[in-house]
């Protein structure tokens, strides 16, 4: 089972930050939320071909399941919460017994029950909860992570395959029309014009080299995110470019306030705080203890003396006394600190979300315009140029030059298009993940 929990201080780069919220989450005690919260990255296993290497890695990724390890571990703490501290029991052996009048006494035992104030464990149990809480969203965050980690790998294998591809089709094309150039250099032609289209040839082959290298890389990378050893198999990922999306992108910034795990954490951790602060304010209060007092006692040196060797036993009541006022306002007033801290915390990470969500609508609504710029436009205007000069050039007007550049200016195009069409994808994945789920068709 792979359970989808819902951290952290800092949204552009959560690492260090998310490291210290998760020490400061487990330093507490730990309580269960009983409600079940959505499964929220689940949702999105089904979306376009990223959707299957993501339920893969949701499934086998071992970092992923290191943090559930300990989330379930913590859990485990949870009937620590709220509850009285243990009993004390004392065993106290007279070296030297005392000698009474019904005896001498050779040992003492008490059992002492600590009670805390009314409403303090209460109190604990409120933190523990939305500590729990806390610890669920962080989980959360850590799959969304790891979603937007598995799809920026699959797409750029993805337009790596499509680049290589590209790439070595025109490497094709030009040895096909390096035979026509070595005809003319063989009939008196310019023997530059070899040299150059050679030039031009292993120069595409130095890029397909370099792309396949940066595809090896890749195809590692989300080998290692899907849990994988290396296989050494390519990723065969039959993919488009996206459709542009008709709703209206500032959906997803409203669904950032509402359902972005990351919020979700500082107001648990709010919330906690909340009640630590109603605890802090009970520090005046005097913590209880009821207990009893058994003394083992022997006989009597005189026998017949009333109560020989009766063992008396006593009922205690204590009381703690909470006489360090000042210490008492500095633990009340660095919990009311703490909470504003986080409460502060939270409007700086809302804007800070929603900054980098308006980003991404941006970058993705000038990918979806290229792609629809070099579709209808860009890409038809090239490729009929180069076919244009091809023929020029078989006819005698124009230059191999000519054809070199059309080529090189075809094949620009067409990578650029491929990573629009891949920077859309990667960019939709981001948006959806930032905002807690939320996906626009």
């Amino acid at each position: 089972m792979n359970s989808i929990l819902k951290r952290a201080f800092c949204l552009t780069n959560i690492s260090s930050p998310f490291l210290l919220t998760m020490g400061f989450l487990v330093m507490g005690p730990i309580l269960f939320a009983e409600s079940d919260l959505p499964e929220q990255a689940s949702g999105l296993t089904s979306r376009d071909v990223a959707g299957r290497f993501i339920s893969e890695a949701l499934q086998y990724n071992p970092g992923l399941e290191a943090y559930e390890n300990r989330y379930q571990a913590a859990r485990q703490t949870i009937t620590t919460a709220g509850t009285l501290p243990n009993p004390m029991f004392q065993l106290s052996h007279f070296v030297e017994s005392i000698q009474t009048r019904t005896g001498p006494q050779e040992q003492a035992l008490m059992l002492q029950q600590p009670i805390p104030w009314f409403g303090k464990l209460d109190r604990k149990r409120d933190a523990a909860r939305a500590h729990s809480e806390a610890l669920w969203y962080a989980y959360s965050i850590q799959q969304f992570m790891l979603v937007d980690q598995v799809t920026k790998q699959v797409f750029e294998i993805a337009y790596l395959d499509k680049s290589i591809a590209i790439t070595q089709e025109n490497v094709q094309l030009l040895r096909q029309l390096e035979s026509v150039v070595e005809d003319r250099v063989r009939s008196g032609g310019d023997l530059n014009d070899l040299l150059r289209l050679q030039v031009e040839i292993e120069r595409f082959e130095d890029m397909v080299a370099r792309q396949e290298a940066q595809l090896t890389g890749s195809t590692a990378k989300l080998e290692g995110l899907l849990g994988r050893s290396s296989s050494g198999s390519p990723f065969m990922i039959d993919w488009s470019a996206a459709s542009s999306i008709e709703a209206d992108l500032s959906q997803w910034l409203a669904a950032i306030r509402d359902r972005s795990p990351r919020l979700a954490m500082l107001r648990s951790l709010e919330s906690s705080q909340e009640a630590r602060e109603r605890l802090a304010k009970l520090a005046n209060r005097p913590d209880l203890s009821i207990g009893v007092n058994y003394i083992r006692t022997g006989s009597a040196d005189n026998p017949m003396t009333s109560g020989s060797g009766r063992d008396p036993w006593a009922l205690m009541v204590g009381v703690s006394l909470p006489i360090w006022g000042q210490a008492n306002k500095a633990v009340a007033l660095q919990a009311t600190l703490e909470k504003d801290a986080i409460t502060a915390q939270i409007k700086d990470q809302e804007l800070q979300l929603l900054a980098e969500g308006r980003s991404l609508i941006a970058l993705l609504e000038d990918a979806q315009n290229r792609i629809v710029r070099y579709d209808e436009k860009l890409l038809p205007l090239a490729r009929q140029a180069k076919d244009i000069t091809e023929s020029a050039y078989r006819s005698g007007r124009a230059s191999i030059l000519d054809v070199i550049d059309s080529d090189r200016a075809l094949l620009k195009l067409e990578t650029e298009y491929w990573r629009a069409a891949a920077d859309a994808w990667i960019a939709r994945w981001k948006l959806a993940t930032l905002s807690g789920g939320l996906w626009l068709n």
